[in-house]
């Protein structure tokens, strides 16, 4: 892979209205070893009413490699799309405004990487764990092992990820020479769900090939309850409906329809449920109770459909 102008790594991170997580992210990335070729972190904010501003400029003063971006369409989709478009790196690192890295050879890793395997259609995902402090509870615990949130323990270390189902766009890197030919994340999504496992459909059918590295890590920054983690819920459930509304080549299984029935009792479950999950009974309950307590309300969103 040819050295092009610019840096050979660009870090790309959407934001919103996330000043605090955003600044010990950024404070992070300011720590990586300088890597052959050069990185820069791009930042889009996507319509932050925060401290956003202040924070893009107090950065700017140990990160001389920042660029930031605004982008008021909203959804990660579009402040991902844009602050590609103002990078420069033959390598796109995804991350979250949220995810700092763990150690400090975070982007020589990536980098060293796709400098061994030049093809353009090679990627990596990284791992995300929630960050030491403050203490994840037993649901954020459940949520990463188990849970809907990630499925990293259905992988090997080193071996073959499917694009389909583990495009984590909270950290993974990957050529942007393909990510341009394939045009992007698609925009009609408006939240931080599947339209990442949307983009890596159509990127695992222009041949892409995701490969994991569970020693690249991050640390994600950002606590959630029941409460929030079940309104969250509804928000998949509705970009799930966007997600099959569309016409794809790559129908993806685990982004499935509720059952008719499931739906119709869905609104009036689901304040049951989301009462029942808050309620302290042994853990093997208690998981199945959030479990149902999450696919009710996925019904829900989905039912109500695209925004």
């Amino acid at each position: 892979m040819a050295q092009a102008p610019g840096p050979f790594l660009s870090a790309i991170v959407p934001t919103k209205d996330r000043a605090a997580a955003l600044a010990a992210t950024l404070a992070a990335l300011a720590d990586q070893e300088e890597i052959a070729g050069g990185a820069e972190v791009v930042v889009a904010d996507n319509g932050s009413t925060d401290e956003t501003p202040r924070v893009l400029a107090e950065a700017a003063e140990r990160l001389p490699s920042l660029v930031a971006v605004r982008q008021p369409k909203p959804g990660p989709a579009a402040a991902r799309n844009a602050a590609v478009a103002a990078a420069s790196g033959q390598v796109l690192l995804l991350l979250g405004d949220d995810t700092a890295p763990a150690r400090t050879d975070l982007f020589a890793a990536h980098a060293a990487l796709h400098r061994a395997e030049p093809d353009p259609g090679y990627a990596v995902l990284g791992r995300i764990e929630w960050a030491p402090q403050p203490q994840p509870t037993a649901f954020m615990r459940w949520l990463d092992a188990g849970g809907p949130q990630f499925h990293y323990w259905e992988l090997s270390a080193g071996g073959a990820a499917d694009p389909r189902s583990h495009f984590y766009s909270s950290h993974l890197s990957l050529k942007r020479e393909i990510f341009e030919q394939v045009g992007g994340f698609d925009e009609r999504f408006p939240f931080a769900a599947f339209e990442d496992t949307e983009l890596g459909g159509r990127l695992a059918a222009h041949g892409m090939r995701l490969e994991y590295h569970p020693e690249l890590l991050v640390h994600h920054d950002h606590p959630t309850s029941i409460p929030a983690s079940l309104r969250r819920a509804v928000r998949v459930g509705r970009s799930a409906a966007i997600y099959n509304s569309l016409d794809t080549a790559v129908p993806n299984p685990r982004v499935a329809a509720p059952r008719p029935l499931a739906a119709a009792l869905a609104p009036a479950a689901s304040p049951l449920l989301g009462a029942a999950a808050r309620v302290p009974a042994p853990a093997a309950l208690r998981r199945r109770v959030w479990s149902l307590a999450h696919r009710c309300n996925y019904a829900v969103g989905y039912r109500e459909g695209a925004p």
